[in-house]
Order: structure tokens, then sequence, then C-alpha cells
């Protein structure tokens, strides 16, 4: 699974051409670079976890062969030789997984955001031998550190190795300090992000800090002191809880690096596919903002009309014209039974104000300042700009001489679900009126089209590589909990032939890889939720808890199949036949 990942990313941050088609461009290149040290780091860790998991199945084997007279040397060639054949299997096997997976994730996102992506390419041969010379170094790595491990321990000590442990019971005082300084910590990281307008850069810097702070005593230190209290309740005397509420005390304070680290990196892979999915959803807002309609045009040719036809959702002004020298005329009866549009900003506590569309009166239009009359100057063929607009009776409108012209408004309700229609007739624009007389309208279409261009390829990736961080850290988590399921093999063993059930054993353990998965799901949903307000306040996402919500919910559903698989691998090595039931 690592290395499907690794080459997920991989696949966008070795294509130079794809990053630096992006309107950010070098920065992206930045990006990537941090981005794969990062990926390295975590796939390191996940190797090691992966890795201590197998040898863990494996020890009390090779303890059986040294005290059977086997030389370290051979144990240390048969380790390696372990390590290297099962890396070199799953790390193929895993190229043409992610190889897959990067085709369908691409194709799933390209249609549901509805986003252009050029010289992005599913099987990239840069990203192929990048992740295979990669994961060979670090099994090689692996099975050298497993070979001195094994050939440098008594082969006693491996027999007895699972019966051990290094955790102390931590001290109450020390606990309730660390707990203070998390929750101290966590709501100077939230006020800060949340005065962004005013801390400016600062906000983000303080943020960092005191989250990274914060979540790391939380998870040392809060969580146990709730499970010590859990301890001395009722709920503690039921069943096996006492068992279950004490392996999941051991477990957190144990994890407490991993943890944290999952919560964090849980956070920012969340955060990604929101901000992604929010930029998106917030489009036509953004478009609207500059103009209430998004298709302007005079006498529309045939084709045009014919496109315009085909756009679902849509609301028509027509309006008639006559164009003198230094005049526009137009029927006042018309914005009588059509009231032109605008957008307006309306405060409701909001400093930025909330965008609200608004129709016109007839007072407003006399006045050159007025809002509804500068938005009709700027729907006019951009010919016309100069021009004075007049508003007259049907009796004057029909005296003055010229030939009339026809203006048509249109407004769509869903821009996003009409972008395909939209764009054909952004496209036919552009080739009847020409690019530069298109880029000057007044329509919000253009906005539209420009800002979309501008942020799909990051949307993209932000999206892409927040699935591929979240299937990588959900993964690290799973094995570091697997790793520990030989120790546990025991304690099970006991509890069932003093006659505990199946049933009760299965439960203890849903529970505790429930805490282990849940608890740093939680406060990763809620650093982005905080979070959230940085791009709120800064105005770069509108409607951005709607977006939150819906990412959530994917988000949570792909970390849900991660503990069931969790789960049931650890049922199944864990939990002996019952005795009690034979």
């Amino acid at each position: 699974m690592a290395s499907a990942i690794f080459y997920m990313f991989e696949a966008i941050a070795l294509n130079k051409k794809f990053v630096t088609s992006t309107t950010v461009g070098q920065s992206a290149k930045v990006v990537f670079s941090l981005g794969s040290i990062l990926l390295i780091i975590i796939t390191l860790v996940y190797i090691l976890y992966a890795n201590n998991f197998l040898m863990s199945m494996r020890k009390h084997d090779y303890g059986l062969f040294m005290m059977l007279g086997a030389k370290s040397s051979k144990i240390g060639t048969l380790i390696n030789l372990e390590t290297l054949t099962v890396g070199l299997f799953s790390t193929l096997i895993g190229v043409v997984a992610g190889i897959g997976l990067t085709k369908v994730i691409s194709n799933m996102l390209v249609t549901a955001l509805d986003i252009p992506v050029k010289y992005f390419q599913a099987v990239y041969n840069p990203a192929i031998w990048s992740t295979l010379i990669l994961f060979m170094i670090l099994f090689i790595v692996a099975g050298l550190m497993n070979a001195r491990s094994f050939t440098k321990t008594a082969a006693l000590k491996l027999l007895n190795s699972e019966s051990k442990t290094d955790w102390k019971q931590p001290r109450t005082k020390r606990l309730i300090g660390q707990a203070a300084l998390g929750v101290i910590f966590l709501a100077m990281g939230y006020y800060s992000l949340d005065h962004i307008q005013q801390l400016k850069g600062l906000s983000i810097l303080i943020g960092l800090v005191t989250i990274v702070c914060g979540t790391y005593f939380i998870f040392n230190s809060f969580f146990v002191i709730l499970l010590e209290r859990l301890q001395q309740s009722v709920l503690n005397k039921r069943g096996i809880n006492s068992f279950t509420i004490a392996q999941l005390k051991f477990r957190i304070h144990d994890y407490t690096k991993i943890l944290s680290i999952v919560s964090l990196l849980f956070s920012l892979a969340l955060g990604a596919i929101t901000v992604g999915i929010g930029l998106q959803n917030g489009l036509p807002e953004t478009a609207n903002a500059k103009s209430a309609y998004v298709i302007a045009t005079t006498n529309p040719s045939s084709k045009m009309a014919e496109l315009i036809a085909k756009t679902h959702g849509k609301n028509e002004n027509n309006y008639q014209q006559k164009v003198t020298k230094k005049a526009v005329y137009y029927r006042l009866s018309e914005f009588s039974r059509q009231p032109i549009e605008y957008p307006t900003f309306v405060s409701n506590g909001n400093p930025q104000g909330n965008l609200q569309i608004k129709k016109s009166r007839l007072g407003q239009l006399g006045n050159s300042h007025s809002q509804p009359y500068q938005q009709l100057r700027t729907l006019q063929n951009v010919n016309l700009k100069t021009h004075q607009i007049k508003f007259v009776s049907d009796q004057v409108f029909s005296k003055v001489s010229g030939e009339i012209n026809h203006l048509k408004l249109i407004r769509v309700k869903d821009l996003n679900g009409q972008s395909a229609s939209l764009k054909a007739i952004f496209d036919l624009q552009k080739r009847e009126l020409g690019s530069k007389v298109v880029q000057s309208m007044g329509e919000s279409l253009i906005l539209y089209e420009f800002v979309k261009n501008i942020f799909s390829s990051m949307e993209f990736m932000g999206v892409f590589l927040g699935i591929a961080f979240l299937a990588m850290l959900a993964s690290c988590l799973m094995f570091k909990i697997l790793s520990g399921i030989d120790r546990d093999k025991t304690r099970f063993e006991m509890l069932n032939k003093i006659g505990t059930s199946q049933r009760s054993l299965k439960r203890s353990i849903m529970l505790q890889i429930m805490g282990l998965f849940g608890l740093p799901a939680a406060l990763g949903l809620i650093n982005v939720g905080f979070g959230l307000q940085m791009f709120v306040k800064a105005s770069l996402l509108h409607h951005a808890y709607q977006a939150f919500a819906y990412s959530s919910i994917g988000f949570l559903a792909l970390y849900l199949v991660y503990y069931v698989i969790t789960v049931l691998i650890y049922q199944k090595v864990v939990v002996p036949k019952a005795q009690n039931e034979r």
C-alpha cells in the first residue's frame, strides 16, 4: 500500500510539465519538493512499523532456530533474503496498484470537479523507477537492521520478548499539567487562525507551533486522564471493560508520537481536500460578484442562440436598444417588467459582506453612478461603454432613428452544473468576437472561466494528494497497532482460559482500536474546523463548512475501511478458539 501511495504522489511531483503548467508554477515545485521529503519520512515510518509487525510474528521462530544450533550468519542471511523478497513483491504489486488507483482517482476527480488537466499521466516511468529504487533501498536497510537486531539478541530473549514492556505509570500531577498546556496551546492556535486579519502572516506561524505542541500534549496526557476517570466509574466494572480501558490507556500513552503525527497530517490531508472542494464550490459566487449575468450577448447568432437554448436552469432578460453617436436608448417599460439584477454586498456582521443579488428600481436607472446603471453599461457591446444610457418611453423609443438591437442577458442557477454548456458558449464568443474583446466584457462567465483555469490544477492536486496522504497515514497507524499484536496473544489467551466469551474479546478489540483510530480523527476534524476560519476570514473560500461536511464524510468512509481491516486482522490473530464454547 505504501508503494502504491508513494507512486500516486510521485506521478504528480516528478511530472514537471504538469506541475509547471499550473498557474502557481515555480511555487508548486517547492511544494512538491517538500511534499516528497515529507512522504519519504512517512514512508520510512510506515516500513518500520510494517517490518516490526512482520518480524514480531517471526521472533519466536528465529529464536527457536538459534536454540537448535543455527549459526547467526545463516539467520542473518535468511532474514535479509526474506525481507528483500517480501519487499520486492510487495513493491511491484504496489506500483501496479498505484497505477490503477492513479488512473481511477484522477478520472473521478476530473469528472467530479469538471476541470481540465493537462500533461497528467497515470503511467509515468520516472515515478515507477523512483518508487522501485526508494523502496528497495528501504527494504535493504530494514533487512540489515533486522539481521543485526536478531543476531545480536540472545535466543532466550527472542523467545520471551513479547512478555516485556517499557511502560511506566505516569505521574498524575504531570499529566494534569500537560493536559492544561495542551488545551491552552490548542486554544492559542485556534485563536490565531481565527484572527488572521489582525495577525497576518504571524497567525500561521503561531498556529503551526501551538497546534503541534497542543496535539502532542493532548495525546500524552489529556486522553490518559479521561481514561483514568473512566477507570474510576461504574462503567469500568461491566464485563471486561476494566481490561479494555487499561489496554487503551497503555496504548494511547505508548503511541503518543504516532497518534499526534496521524492527527496533524490527518488535518492537513482533510484540509487539502476541503480547500480543493471549497474552491470548486465557491467559483459561482466569485463569478457572480462581478456580474449577476453569466452571459451577455447583443444580436446573438443562430449558433449562439442554439447553445443558449441548451443551457438548463436559466433566466433570460431581453431588452431592445437603439444606438446613436453618443447615446444608447432602451425602453423603460421593459425594465419595469424585467428589472435588471446586480450584485451587492450586505454586511450582516461580516466585514467582507455577504453577496446578494438585488433587482433594480426604476428610480435607480436614471443615476449614472448607481449599481444597476453600471451593471448594464458593462454588459452592453464593448464599443458602447462611453455612450450615455437613456431610458425612454415606448413612444420616444420608436422615434429614435437607427436599427433595433436585441440585448440578451442570461442568469444560470447552477454554474458548475452547466459548465460544459457555458464553456461552449465562451469558446464561441472568442471565435466570433476575438479573445481581447471577450476579456473586456462584463459577463460573469469571463471571470468564472478565468478563475477556474487558475485553480483547476491546484484543486486536482489538493484533493488527489489529500486522499493519498490519508491512505498512507491510516496504513501507518494500522501497522503500528498491528506491531503490538504478538504481545496481546498471551493476554487474550488468559482471558479465554478463565471463560471470557469470544464475543467479549472481539468487542474489546473493536473498542481499543476504535479509540486509537477515532481520537486522532476527532482531533483532526476539530483542527480543520478551526483552521478553515483562516480561509473564511481571508475571503478565500465561500461556504467552506459545506465543503468541509462533504469532504469529511468521504474522508471518514475511507478511514473506516482501514479501521475494519485492522480489527479483522487483529481479531483473527489474537482471539483464540473459545475453550469455554468447545
